[in-house]
């Protein structure tokens, strides 16, 4: 009887987590997508070993670049916001059993936040989202706050760096400064 009760909770858990995960795909218009770590690597060599400033990532999805970026800059206090339950609560959980101090999530959505404290902001967002975040971005940086985007570029802004991956899809990190 026991085993039974946790064998349906297990299940139950299971899928409302994957319905969880379909809704705020849905609702973003793309699921929370890993970044590989090959791009990761690429990324963190494509930006300045000293930055000033908080960092954030918008759209932190599982955390495979907010926790390599607390590994880099531990002096610095790295913000990821992620909407999504389900991958935010793992991210929450990784934290715990890997502590990281100057890393903190946050269950919300990044385009009612105040960045004017930026001197990075990462992301791995979508093309609408980034056309969205374009507007926002021009309006609250401080100028030299650099922006370092995975695989889409923002419309209408030039990078000052485009690094191609030697990866399946030949991904791309664009690197701005505001």
């Amino acid at each position: 009887m026991f085993s039974s009760i946790i064998v349906a909770l297990f299940f139950f858990i299971l899928i409302a987590s994957a319905a969880s995960i379909i809704y705020w795909t849905i609702r973003n218009g793309i699921s929370p997508m890993p970044t590989s770590a090959r791009v990761a690597t690429k990324l963190l060599n494509s930006i300045p070993e000293s930055i000033e400033g908080s960092i954030y990532e918008l759209g932190s999805g599982w955390g495979t670049l907010a926790f390599p970026l607390a590994k880099k800059y531990p002096s610095n206090p790295i913000k990821a916001y992620e909407n999504s339950p389900i991958p935010y609560l793992l991210c929450r959980l990784h934290l715990i059993l890997f502590p990281q101090p100057n890393l903190s999530f946050h269950c919300s959505n990044f385009f009612d936040l105040q960045l004017n404290d930026a001197g990075l902001i990462v992301c791995y967002l979508y093309p609408g989202a980034m056309q969205k975040l374009k507007v926002k971005l021009e309006k609250s940086l401080n100028p030299g706050t650099l922006l370092v985007s995975n695989t889409f570029s923002i419309p209408g802004l030039k990078p000052i760096n485009t690094v191609e991956i030697d990866d399946w899809y030949h991904s791309k990190i664009f690197v701005y400064k505001m």
